[in-house]
């Protein structure tokens, strides 16, 4: 489920706690993970312990876990675990919006995958004991794209929340803020910034989508879920 939202707080608290048995498994599976791929990298990640909505906003408690904890329940199905992301999509000065393709790893399979920009909240992205939206999202360009958000040549606006609705099964579903970031560079500028610019090999490529042809987004097989939902939602008025 797609929300538009003006504000949101986030609440940190603390380190999840785990039990030796439980750590010793998370353990024996990651070694597991570690001989199928090398997509997955360790790390210290944000996910979301309690999301709560009042007649002003919304407010998410995070809590601090490690990647290998959360793939161990993702996988297994042990558990509900919900990460917290935060991702947005690109407006050009010449009316596309862009979407990346990158490499993804679910359910023992690799594929590539229709995507916003973006990623996993980490304690990274704690600042002065609270969770800043924005330092994610500006970490994950810089390693995505390349890019360094300025004030000259971007625009960013926190526009909607991802989060599971009555008829999705919330156990395992992450939760995020979408940002809407507006560029002064044209489609072929970008295109040509991207190629330019140092990131890592995790995005292929950029794709993108125009008011005539972003129907194509249901072509994917492979695609964020949440990815038709939001475009129906930008294009509806463009």
């Amino acid at each position: 489920m797609i929300t538009e939202i003006n504000s949101i707080k986030f609440i940190y608290k603390g380190e999840v706690k785990l039990d030796k048995v439980t750590e010793d498994k998370v353990q024996e599976y990651w070694k597991q993970l570690q001989q199928e791929t090398d997509l997955l990298h360790e790390g210290k990640i944000l996910i979301v312990s309690e999301l709560i909505k009042n007649e002003e906003n919304y407010i998410i408690e995070l809590k601090q876990t490690s990647f290998s904890y959360f793939m161990y329940v993702k996988e297994k199905k042990v558990g509900d675990i919900r990460c917290m992301f935060s991702g947005a999509y690109i407006l050009t000065s010449d009316g596309y919006v862009i979407c990346v393709l990158n490499d993804y790893y679910e359910n023992e399979m690799h594929f590539k995958t229709l995507n916003l920009v973006g990623g996993m909240a980490d304690v990274g992205d704690i600042v002065a004991g609270d969770y800043s939206s924005q330092k994610c999202l500006k970490r994950e360009l810089k390693e995505e794209l390349g890019i360094e958000l300025d004030e000259q040549n971007w625009n960013t606006q926190l526009k909607y929340l991802k989060s599971p609705s009555k008829s999705e099964n919330p156990v395992g579903y992450p939760i995020g803020t979408i940002y809407e970031i507006k560029t002064a560079y044209t489609r072929e500028q970008l295109q040509k910034l991207f190629e330019k610019q140092s990131h890592d090999k995790e995005v292929n490529n950029l794709v993108f989508f125009s008011k005539e042809n972003y129907k194509e987004i249901y072509n994917y097989e492979h695609k964020k879920q949440y990815l038709s939902e939001l475009f129906e939602m930008i294009f509806k008025n463009a």
